[in-house]
């Protein structure tokens, strides 16, 4: 946002930061990258996201760091195969590079990849991965270098505002005067929110990734990533080691009221836990993985997604606030649609044609709900438990 406010316009553009950028949740992002979705409606902020990277990186004059290997939905049943066969469909109408691939050239790709049962698969071949902490630091550069003020290690306390139109916010290093806020505080923002009685469509919920041992017989960083809607799991190399994220069926959610104020050493799951959702809810993923079970594994990461009960994106203005925009409740698509965001909140701000409809993202497509509810968050949960796309 602190980018592309910066330079499409002349608004003079603070970025603050509790800590320091990529430190929250960014840090923890799987950060895969798939341009084609079932909600259609995101994919235009995703084809902006990597017209963004480029984009910066001419103006940094470095490298982003993305591996453009892209990905294999891999086919096993007869509902996996209509969806993917759809999502074949959704990626034509938006000019996106794919194909069928069989059986044996699934294998060809993913030579770690059992295929017994499976049909033939998707080959998206514009689909990304990257370290998500130097997306976000070079959105920082860039937004400097286009005249953002950045405060990193400042927390903001408290949105200012009187008669409905928000005047500032309160800092620990004291009061921001100005007549735009844009929150962006991904699982804290209701915090945020809610002081204005603004309720934002979202919920913090707990997601899951492991990191293999290295095993180079079997995984390298060019490999294209893997998506198994069968066993609602996700994988992209981690150098010479996989990184795979089972959407475990329990969906945890999170009161944003008992967060605390940094991740650092925040862990959401229990060792025995873990090895329960491996070893159980991850069962169809080992019929596909056949060397799991002689696999070590490296690192569990337990971090937090801000979703939504249709596991959308919430995105737009507030509904009584003047001055205030929502852009959070990303639903594990945050890294992919960050550039889409940041446009979008540009061209709201100075009142200009908005790129891409945003109807579908609105915050008041719930009509009235309580975010810091517990049957609310836990539809939010079930929205992620419940998702088998990338």
């Amino acid at each position: 946002m602190a980018y592309y406010v910066s330079k499409m316009g002349n608004a003079e553009v603070t970025l603050v930061d509790r800590d320091y950028i990529g430190s929250g949740n960014t840090a923890a992002a799987a950060s895969l990258v798939t341009l084609a979705r079932a909600k259609r409606p995101i994919i235009p902020l995703v084809m902006e996201t990597m017209a963004a990277i480029e984009e910066m990186e001419v103006l940094l004059e470095e490298p982003s760091g993305v591996m453009k290997v892209g990905s294999v939905h891999v086919v096993a049943s007869d509902a996996s195969e209509k969806s993917v066969r759809n999502l074949m469909e959704i990626a034509k109408e938006f000019g996106l590079e794919h194909e069928w691939i069989t059986a044996e050239e699934v294998k060809e790709r993913l030579p770690w990849v059992n295929i017994s049962e499976v049909r033939g698969g998707a080959f998206m071949k514009g689909d990304c991965y990257m370290e998500s902490t130097v997306l976000a630091n070079n959105y920082a550069k860039a937004a400097k270098i286009c005249g953002a003020t950045i405060k990193q290690y400042t927390d903001v306390e408290e949105i200012l505002y009187e008669a409905n139109q928000i005047t500032g916010v309160r800092t620990n290093n004291g009061v921001i005067n100005c007549d735009i806020v844009v929150d962006a505080a991904g699982a804290w923002s209701n915090l945020l929110s809610m002081q204005v009685n603004e309720a934002i469509p979202m919920a913090p919920v707990r997601s899951i990734y492991w990191i293999t041992g290295r095993r180079p017989d079997l995984f390298n960083p060019h490999q294209p990533m893997a998506i198994f809607p069968d066993a609602s799991t996700y994988c992209r190399p981690e150098g010479e080691a996989l990184l795979f994220g089972i959407r475990d069926r329990a969906g945890l959610h999170v009161d944003p009221k008992t967060l605390p104020n940094s991740m650092h050493g925040y862990n959401m799951i229990k060792e025995d836990e873990s090895w329960h959702i491996l070893m159980d809810e991850g069962e169809k993923f080992q019929e596909f993985f056949p060397e799991f079970h002689d696999m070590e594994i490296a690192h569990c990461i337990s971090g937090i997604s801000t979703y939504t009960p249709d596991a959308s994106l919430t995105l737009g203005k507030a509904k009584n606030m003047e001055g205030l925009y929502v852009a959070t409740g990303c639903s594990g698509a945050g890294v992919a649609t960050s550039g889409g965001y940041g446009r979008i909140i540009a061209e709201l701000i100075y009142d200009m044609p908005l790129f891409t409809q945003i109807d579908s993202f609105s915050m008041e497509r719930f009509g009235n709900f309580d975010p810091f509810d517990g049957v609310f968050r836990q539809q939010c949960a079930n929205a992620r438990s419940n998702k088998k796309e990338g």
